[in-house]
């Protein structure tokens, strides 16, 4: 693994470039445009990707714990078995970004954008959705356990309900009316 730890690379172009299973540890990477690189198995843990353009950018299976993408740009990336445990991803354009088996337990998504996004299998215990865009999000067996989803079915665009299967035995409903509920319920009960 090369070894970029605690690097200033702000404000920087890494355009397509391929960086694979290089350590960004507690790096400082915001504004920085790395569209269409691929940083599979990189670690980005603590970093700070403030406003980075990761546009098509492959993180597949990379670490980003406790890192902050807040209004980062991440339309079409592959987030799929990444860790964002703790990741601070506010108000983050997600729309079609693919976190299929990602861990985001106890990671903050809230106003964030995440249209057409797949979520199939991520972990999402704890993590906060609190006026996330969800418009034909897929949540398919997503482990939903402790998330707030407050004001998220305000956001579920041309749906009077959406709902949402976790496990067979579970599911989220999001309910759009004039409070804009998130329940979860168990259809096996009556």
């Amino acid at each position: 693994m090369r070894n970029f730890n605690q690097a200033d690379l702000s404000r920087t172009a890494l355009i397509d470039v391929n960086l694979t299973e290089i350590d960004l540890g507690r790096s400082n990477l915001s504004e920085v445009n790395m569209n269409h690189s691929v940083l599979k198995k990189a670690n980005l843990s603590e970093s700070n990707l403030y406003s980075a353009n990761l546009w098509r950018t492959n993180l597949y299976s990379a670490n980003l714990t406790n890192s902050r993408l807040e209004r980062a740009l991440l339309i079409r990336a592959d987030l799929q078995q990444a860790n964002l445990f703790r990741a601070s991803l506010a108000h983050a354009d997600l729309r079609l970004v693919s976190f299929v088996g990602a861990n985001l337990e106890d990671a903050d998504l809230s106003g964030a954008n995440l249209s057409y996004a797949s979520l199939k299998g991520a972990n999402l215990k704890g993590a906060n959705l609190n006026n996330a865009i969800l418009t034909g999000v897929n949540l398919n067996e997503a482990s939903l356990e402790g998330t707030s989803l407050d004001k998220a079915g305000a956001n579920i665009a041309d749906s009077r309900q959406a709902v949402l299967s976790c496990f067979p035995e579970h599911s989220v409903e999001l309910v759009s009316n004039q409070k804009n509920t998130a329940r979860s319920f168990n259809p096996n009960r009556t």
